[in-house]
């Protein structure tokens, strides 16, 4: 199929940009960390910014770190865990990897397939004596099952945490992301909602976790004269944590400019026969970072991977998120828990998701051009 030259984009529409500050922005705030000749551990920016993350977030201990990953690797282990760790396969890769470095395994349960999230009922059947933890994923900012979670962390006395890497300021029954389970982590990439360019946290209202993090996340040290654990260097730098005070006071009105271009994507790709849009929790509020788009092959007429194909001919940069699913990984593919993985709603879902170009910065007009292709493509499929 052969598009109008008008139709085209003159330059590459990426599905996500970072959201930056100006260098007048920025500036005074480094200006005066050099100043002070403090750039790390545990600096005034740094700490501006816990408190302005304890506050936004609503909860009592915030950890930062110098990205999500880490983060999570370390509450897995400032938790002592053993044996395996109840999770899903859909989703980025860092969350499996942080299971498997610290020395746990997996146990891979399927999906709901509307939502996305970890399905509880399944997760329930696999609960057995080796498993040490559940870990739920807020898959696209919408929430786990988190009451039906939490009631068998509860039941099994084990903990339950969540990666809510695509979740900062989302909401689940008038309570934001960030105080569920036992602890949370964050990613504050630049391609996210919130951005420290590298960074991210652990959120807890758990003092024991929080103080156990504080030692991990600076190579174990307790005092100038007593190192009682093994630890590693994952804290935030000065200079991150600039951009992140910046990050924070501009994250209402990124949040309305997402709302809106979301909002567009849905009403104009509805009436698309062949397109699926997630599901959200009922009591749930999202933050509309990722716009994502099941493709139904038979009812749209081409696969996913086709309309991925056709989009990049116009310069529409879309990603397969998450494709593939963990349990397909090459790295894990002599591992027997991905073997033994049997996830048919995760494999379905992963073969159809794409996301599409969503970003602060983008034009709506961009957005109407993006679903007017789409309409387009779909139309002429044949």
């Amino acid at each position: 199929m052969r598009m109008k030259t008008k139709d085209c984009f003159a330059q590459e529409v990426f599905v996500t940009r970072p959201n930056l500050p100006s260098i007048g922005e920025l500036s005074p705030l480094i200006r005066k960390a050099l100043k002070r000749r403090q750039v790390t551990n545990f600096g005034e920016l740094h700490n501006q910014l816990e408190e302005g993350l304890r506050e936004a977030l609503g909860v009592k201990h915030v950890v930062l770190c110098c990205n999500g990953t880490m983060g999570l690797f370390l509450l897995l282990r400032a938790l002592g865990l053993k044996g395996r760790v109840i999770t899903t396969a859909f989703t980025f890769p860092a969350t499996v990897h942080a299971v498997v470095m610290a020395g746990l395994e997996p146990l891979f349960c399927d999906i709901d397939p509307d939502d996305y999230t970890l399905d509880a009922d399944e997760a329930e059947k696999k609960l057995r004596k080796d498993v040490s933890c559940i870990l739920g994923v807020n898959v696209f900012g919408n929430p786990c099952d988190i009451e039906a979670l939490g009631a068998l962390g509860k039941k099994h006395g084990i903990p339950v945490i969540y990666d809510s890497a695509h979740a900062f300021f989302c909401r689940y029954k008038d309570k934001i992301i960030g105080g569920f389970g036992d602890a949370e982590v964050f990613s504050f990439h630049a391609t996210k909602l919130f951005s420290t360019i590298e960074g991210g946290a652990v959120t807890t209202n758990n003092r024991e976790i929080y103080l156990r993090l504080k030692e991990l996340i600076n190579f174990g040290i307790h005092s100038e004269d007593s190192v009682p654990g093994i630890g590693l260097n994952g804290k935030l730098s000065e200079i991150h944590a600039a951009f992140g005070l910046l990050s924070l006071d501009r994250i209402g009105p990124v949040l309305k400019k997402l709302q809106a271009l979301s909002g567009c994507y849905r009403q104009m790709l509805s009436c698309v026969p062949g397109l699926k849009f997630q599901k959200s929790r009922p009591g749930s509020k999202v933050n509309n970072q990722y716009m994502t788009v099941e493709v139904l092959p038979e009812e749209f007429g081409l696969t996913r991977d086709q309309l991925h194909a056709a989009l990049k001919k116009q310069n529409v940069i879309t990603r397969k998120y998450f494709y593939p699913p963990a349990h397909r990984y090459e790295c894990y593919s002599s591992s027997g828990f991905a073997r033994s993985a049997e996830l048919p709603d995760t494999d379905k879902v992963a073969e159809r998701i794409l996301c599409l170009p969503i970003y602060a910065t983008l034009d709506m007009k961009d957005v109407k051009k993006i679903c007017g292709l789409i309409r387009s493509i779909q139309k002429n499929a044949r």
